[in-house]
């Protein structure tokens, strides 16, 4: 945050501060990071003001996970940069400067005012935010004069055109525990004669949805509009290839298979329909090797 605090002010930013955080500390007692807010006014007097989004934290990453390089050293590697955050969110922030940065250098005015919010805490649900939007809203605060919102915490559907993302599905998180006993029992000597917490959940997690992606919770699809004959028309001209799609997704070497083998169809499940994914569990043991423990 302070560096790019500084990297703000360096290119001449008429406001920049770092907003402490509406909540100050976790439930851990952490506390947590500030809010950067930064403006970069027009020559032009009524010009519009957008206000730019994006985050500086990161998800944690491990040379485990599959990196061929240290995830937190930037990498450059068949004209590609390899790094956490280059993509999500680190880049496209810094993208923001760097347009600014190329107007100052070739003394072009800015045609709107801009603003940056850059957070530090997305990867965990955003904390304090919400309550900072509140407090900027009102009258003569940052955000009250702001008439149009970018964020650039999105993808490209390819490698070949940007795109202009104008909406999301949204996304909705729940965590569920299941019970069997007071304590860990030991598989050897208790399986078999009670009923096993981990074996039920993975029951349960398996009844939500199925091989083929499709969600089998009732009234899942209930308040999802129907198809229109103008969208389904919308899908024709867009630069998709399922190939690339194969092999960006690390799945060509693998299965080689998509849940659709058409683009209009896998492209509406990323963008138009809900979906499900299971993101993690974990049992009376989760670490490396073998624990006879349920």
């Amino acid at each position: 945050m302070a560096w790019t605090q500084r990297y703000c002010e360096k290119l001449g930013a008429e406001f920049c501060q770092l907003m402490p955080n509406p909540v100050e500390v976790d439930e851990d007692g952490n506390n947590l990071p500030p809010i950067l807010l930064a403006e970069f006014k027009a020559e032009k007097k009524d010009a519009k003001t957008v206000c730019c989004y994006a985050h500086l934290d990161v998800q944690p990453a491990h040379m485990d996970d599959g990196w061929e390089s240290d995830p937190f050293v930037l990498t450059e590697r068949n004209d590609k940069l390899y790094g956490r955050g280059s993509t999500d969110d680190k880049g496209p922030a810094l993208s923001w400067l760097w347009v600014i940065e190329a107007h100052r250098k070739l003394g072009f005015p800015l045609p709107v005012n801009v603003k940056l919010m850059f957070e530090g805490m997305e990867e965990s649900g955003s904390v304090g935010m919400f309550e900072a939007i509140q407090l900027l809203s009102k009258e003569g605060e940052f955000l009250n004069d702001v008439d149009f919102f970018c964020i650039s915490d999105n993808y490209w559907i390819g490698e070949t055109k940007p795109c202009l993302t104008y909406g999301l599905r949204g996304l909705a998180a729940f965590s569920v525990s299941v019970q069997c006993c007071e304590q860990d029992l030991h598989s050897g000597v208790m399986g078999g004669s009670v009923h096993e917490a981990m074996t039920d959940l993975v029951h349960l997690m398996s009844s939500l949805v199925n091989s083929q992606g499709e969600i089998t919770v009732p009234g899942i699809m209930d308040d999802v509009l129907p198809e229109t004959p103008e969208e389904q028309e919308l899908y024709k001209t867009i630069d998709f290839d399922l190939e690339d799609y194969k092999s960006a997704s690390k799945v060509k070497t693998v299965s080689n298979k998509l849940l659709y083998d058409n683009k209009k169809d896998l492209l509406m499940a990323r963008w138009r329909y809900p979906s499900l994914s299971l993101h993690g569990i974990e049992g009376g043991f989760s670490g490396a090797g073998t624990k006879t423990v349920m």
